[in-house]
């Protein structure tokens, strides 16, 4: 039987997590759509069990989330608030679970909502927002579990596993630490549990039509993956440690550090040492396989619930402690804010740190103006000769951008061999003349298009130097041969 526990702070809790949803809400239409969010849109209008770089659940629900509250980023990111807020609740309910009363489990709601991690998965409509979700919804049933729990529980582990499965693979190394972590506490009755071992079909029957369609498609995310694997491992490895002290802010390391020696060292812990140990299993796989360091973040949140168990003694009765903390965590949520946020103005975001650390901000700058660009090279083509021509771009991101702005310019659609874009569809036989976007090379062009000019810059307008900026127009007179022959080699898998 489990051990009692405090009642749940509803009254300090729901608050903080309602202040996450409302913030992240509020600022959601401040500059504009992220490049994966424009090709999640373009996903979510040819339904599958997969596409070449992540299974069908982001798309779907951002599908769910214009079609409630409208098609603007902020209506297509409300899902994506809602669950932050849901984590920030969970992350006060695996503090709960392991011991904190009410100053706890509010120390760890507030320090979830105040880490940039969190403000900047919440921000963006991401595969990544989604997985957090997940990581912590299973770290919170597991701690259930490990406390004595109910057993048939790990049904409930079992399903979020397969709904997550569905949305982004990376769940399976937090399967995978919790299992080492399991192993080496050596809790053999976990392992002897049939419900255990229910939950892993569950679990892999929910996974499988995204599999199959894997398999019948020659796995293209494995694919994927290796070349996501050979992009920096060294750089990865290096950047690791010192990032976890990032991802949730340096000021409130030193809570979920304190949360991570309390499980690992301290006895009354020691049904939960497993959760612990999964940190530090998978600190061991990222660093042997080069992974991106961000991988570890859905459990350094879960670690804010350990770190708010070990907060509530550390302050209780000590108004400097209590103080500090308070200004650790304001201090922590004003940065994060502004760095992750859209908060600045837009004209401005050049002069500020964040274009160096914050990629995804400048990827949500410029494509209206990207796509007028393109736009005005498509409209200096003859009448006669737009019916039959289009627009080829280099990324899903430029391709998403003419689907959501274009037709109101003239561009019906756009045409890329981008990762899964490839897949939407390609161009009719003799379709000409291109306009082709991105190819910064011209000689890139050479060997698909032929008779090019150059008809146009990209230029944001605002000093933004993203991926766009500066890119090439081009204007094609045709292809060298039948875009049937030419389309099987416009496939590109990248990241």
């Amino acid at each position: 039987m489990g051990r009692s526990r405090s009642p749940f702070a509803w009254s300090l809790v729901l608050p903080v997590a309602a202040a996450e949803f409302l913030l992240l809400v509020a600022t959601a239409n401040r500059y504009g759509y992220h490049r994966d969010e424009l090709y999640f849109r373009v996903a979510a209008q040819h339904p599958a069990w997969g596409y070449d770089d992540q299974p069908a659940l982001t798309p779907l629900l951002g599908r769910l989330s214009e079609s409630l509250f409208g098609e603007t980023p902020r209506g297509l990111r409300v899902v994506s608030a809602l669950a932050i807020a849901i984590v920030v609740l969970l992350v006060a309910l695996i503090a709960r679970e392991l011991g904190a009363g009410r100053t706890g489990q509010t120390v760890a709601a507030l320090a979830t909502g105040a880490s940039g991690a969190a403000l900047a998965v919440g921000h963006l409509l991401s595969t990544t927002t989604f997985d957090v979700l997940v990581w912590v919804t299973v770290v919170y049933l597991v701690a259930r579990i490990l406390g004595g729990g109910d057993e048939r529980q790990w049904l409930l582990v079992g399903f979020v596993v397969g709904l997550g499965l569905e949305n982004k693979h990376l769940v399976l190394l937090l399967v995978a630490g919790l299992g080492c972590g399991c192993l080496l506490e050596r809790r053999w009755e976990l392992v002897r549990s049939r419900w255990l071992w229910a939950g892993a079909v569950l679990a892999l029957t929910l996974w499988l039509p995204n599999l199959v369609w894997q398999a019948q498609h020659g796995w293209p995310q494995l694919r994927l993956a290796s070349e996501i694997g050979r992009e920096d491992p060294v750089g990865y490895r290096i950047e690791l440690l010192p990032f976890q002290l990032l991802l949730v802010g340096p000021l409130l390391a030193p809570l979920w550090l304190g949360g991570l020696w309390w499980l690992l060292r301290r006895a009354e812990a020691r049904p939960y040492r497993p959760l612990g140990l999964a940190y530090l299993v998978l600190l061991a796989i990222a660093f042997v396989t080069g992974a991106k360091p961000y991988y570890t973040i859905g459990l350094l949140l879960a670690l804010l619930g350990a770190g708010g168990a070990v907060a509530e003694s550390w302050i209780s009765g000590r108004r400097g402690r209590r103080f500090a903390l308070g200004v650790a965590i304001a201090v922590s949520a004003a940065i994060a804010a502004v760095l992750v946020l859209p908060l600045v103005p837009v004209q401005d975001v050049h002069a500020t740190p964040i274009p160096d650390v914050n990629e995804d901000a400048i990827e949500t700058i410029g494509w209206p103006t990207f796509t007028a660009t393109v736009a005005r090279a498509w409209n200096r083509l003859p009448p006669s000769a737009r019916s039959n021509a289009l627009v080829y771009t280099s990324n899903y991101g430029e391709a998403g951008a003419i689907a959501r702005y274009g037709p109101a310019l003239g561009i019906p659609h756009a045409y890329s061999g981008h990762n899964a874009f490839w897949r939407f569809g390609r161009p009719s036989d003799g379709a000409r003349p291109i306009i082709v976007v991105g190819y910064h090379d011209p000689a890139t062009l050479r060997g698909t298009f032929e008779d090019c000019a150059l008809s146009a810059r990209i230029d944001n307008g605002v000093g933004i130097d993203n991926e766009e900026q500066g890119a090439p127009v081009w204007t094609c007179a045709t292809t060298v041969e039948a875009w049937s022959r030419l389309w099987p080699r416009l496939h590109s898998l990248n990241p």
